[in-house]
């Protein structure tokens, strides 16, 4: 807690892709589920009915940034009193995860169905990066009195 850094799904190191512990935002859910699947959980927790303790539990630190906080304290309080299996909590986990996702799918869906859309975006970001560096070398240019406009005149 507090780094601003999401432990990645090995418990071992922050989040990173090259280190393969991660969920693609893109991610469908059957994905996100098989991803999730695989997150290491509290360590103390072997059997379903040992007591689980969620403050060292990274499944339930990623709970804290996707499921709704609402949620929360019965997932703690289940994982403390083992009545749900870490399973059935990286279930609700990778629901939230999907959930959390699906604005970024559903868009990288629609300009995937509109590659004209995006050709257009593109081209008026040139078009206005452009005329920003134009500016931007013509103040440059007279700065330093190279102003080629006055030379010419």
């Amino acid at each position: 807690g507090g780094t601003g850094r999401i432990m990645g799904l090995d418990g071992e190191a922050k989040m990173s892709k090259s280190l393969g512990n991660t969920v693609g935002i893109l991610a469908e859910p059957e994905e996100i589920w098989n991803r999730v699947r695989t997150a290491v959980t509290a360590p103390q927790r072997v059997r379903k009915d040992d007591p689980g303790r969620p403050e060292v539990c990274n499944v339930y630190s990623l709970h804290e940034f996707f499921t709704p906080s609402a949620d929360l304290p019965d997932i703690a309080q289940q994982c403390r009193a083992a009545t749900r299996g870490c399973v059935d909590c990286k279930r609700i986990l990778a629901e939230s995860v999907g959930r959390e996702f699906a604005p970024f799918r559903e868009r990288a869906a629609h300009f995937r169905e509109n590659p004209q859309e995006v050709l257009d975006i593109l081209a008026r970001g040139a078009e206005k990066a452009s005329g920003i560096a134009r500016e931007t070398m013509a103040e440059v240019r007279q700065r330093m009195g190279m102003d080629w406009r006055k030379a010419m005149g």
